[in-house]
């Protein structure tokens, strides 16, 4: 019998799994988040989106990253960035939150590690689902591997599929 953490974890997972992406399915064989970023914008079919435009909400606000295999949902909102996997949950301190030209980067860290998430003004589409964001994402926890993902702002709900 499954307890109601479990089936909520569950269903979580089946909605990030329908509906939230990564921008590549491969990842970049540099492990920097810096090189993942730049990875992701090689893929990008447009430009960084313009000052005065929603772009600047995710680059100030609060904003929501997920990612696609591995699943992840990444929300910074005030000084807390929030890290929800298939089967944990983490609530993280911001200690940097930076933005330098079309690129915000956030690090966060608990008595587990640290975890950064860079939000880069380009669009990117779900891979699984088509849906296209405003933002792309690339998180890194705890020194691990890259993972590219998309964004968008906390305000904005979440995209649909293309029709």
């Amino acid at each position: 019998m499954r307890t109601p953490l479990l089936a909520a974890n569950l269903c979580l997972t089946a909605i990030l799994c329908l509906a939230l992406a990564a921008c590549r399915k491969d990842a970049p064989q540099d492990t920097s988040a810096d090189a993942a970023v730049a990875a992701a914008g090689e893929v990008a079919a447009t430009p960084p989106a313009s000052a005065g435009t929603a772009a600047d909400t995710a680059l100030q606000g609060d904003v929501i990253a997920s990612t696609n295999e591995p699943f992840w949902h990444a929300q910074a909102s005030g000084p807390v960035l929030t890290l929800r996997g298939i089967e944990s949950e983490r609530q993280l301190a911001i200690s940097t939150n930076d933005v330098a030209g079309d690129t915000r980067t956030l690090r966060a860290s608990d008595a587990n590690g640290l975890v950064e998430l860079k939000i880069v003004a380009r669009e990117c589409q779900d891979t699984m689902a088509g849906a296209s964001f405003p933002y792309t994402a690339v998180l890194v926890i705890d020194g691990g591997t890259p993972v590219n993902g998309c964004a968008r702002p906390a305000s904005m709900p979440p995209p649909g599929e293309p029709r």
